[in-house]
């Protein structure tokens, strides 16, 4: 599940269309994808930001893909989900999970795209 929805992420840029192209349209998608509510939006910084993140996650996946690691979009990529604002959380049975530190629900998005990273990682999908 996790890396089918990295693959769906990725690929919303594809040789046809770009599903995130406008505000709208990227809301629409991350409604459809269950990462952000019904009744959010995104800023026009946010909308800038998402599209980093999809093109990071793009470029580290294409570079895992060729057997060819990329320093500089690992970077990009690290610094694009620094904004999701990740903490660990431990619950009283003693579960863990990644969640956001932040109150914005552009923050969610990306703790919901770092999860099925380390989703994917720990399955061997990565």
């Amino acid at each position: 599940m996790a890396d089918s929805l990295l693959a769906s992420f990725a690929n919303t840029l594809n040789a046809d269309a770009d599903l995130l192209r406008t505000r709208e349209d990227a809301a629409a998608w991350l409604h459809t994808a269950g990462l952000l509510p019904a009744d959010a939006g995104l800023t026009t910084s946010e909308h800038a930001a998402l599209l980093r993140l999809r093109d990071s996650l793009r470029d580290v996946r294409a570079a895992h893909s060729r057997g060819r690691p990329d320093a500089e979009a690992a970077a990009r990529l690290t610094k694009a989900l620094a904004d999701g604002r990740l903490v660990l959380t431990v619950e009283p049975t003693g579960k863990v999970r990644l969640a956001t530190a932040a109150r914005a629900s552009y923050p969610s998005i990306v703790v919901g795209i770092a999860i099925a990273i380390s989703d994917a990682a720990a399955a061997g999908t990565w």
